[in-house]
C-alpha cells in the first residue's frame, strides 16, 4: 500500500481528561509519526498538537478515527501529496 506525509491538527478541549489518551494513542502510532509539536494551555485547560505522519490512508484512518472518538478532542488532516 502506498505510502504519503499527512498533517494532522489536534486540538484538546479537554486537556485535564482526554491528553493522557492522546498521549497513549501518540505512544502507540509513533512509528509513523515523523514530526510532532505540542503546545499545552494549562491555565485555559487545552493543548494543541501538530503533528506530520507518513503512513497508508487505511492506517491513518485509523489513527485519526480513535484520536477522533475521544472525548474532548477534535482532529483535523490534510493529505500533503
Amino acid at each position: 500500500m502506498e505510502e504519503r506525509y499527512y498533517t494532522i491538527d489536534i486540538i484538546v478541549t479537554d486537556r485535564e481528561n482526554a491528553y493522557s489518551k492522546v498521549n497513549e494513542l501518540l505512544h502507540q502510532y509513533s512509528e509513523i509519526i515523523k514530526l510532532r509539536v505540542g503546545y499545552p494551555v494549562p491555565e485555559e485547560n487545552i493543548a494543541i498538537v501538530f503533528l506530520i505522519v507518513k503512513t497508508s490512508n487505511d492506517v491513518m484512518g485509523s489513527f485519526t478515527g480513535k484520536l477522533g472518538n475521544i472525548k474532548g478532542v477534535k482532529v483535523k488532516s490534510i493529505a500533503v501529496n
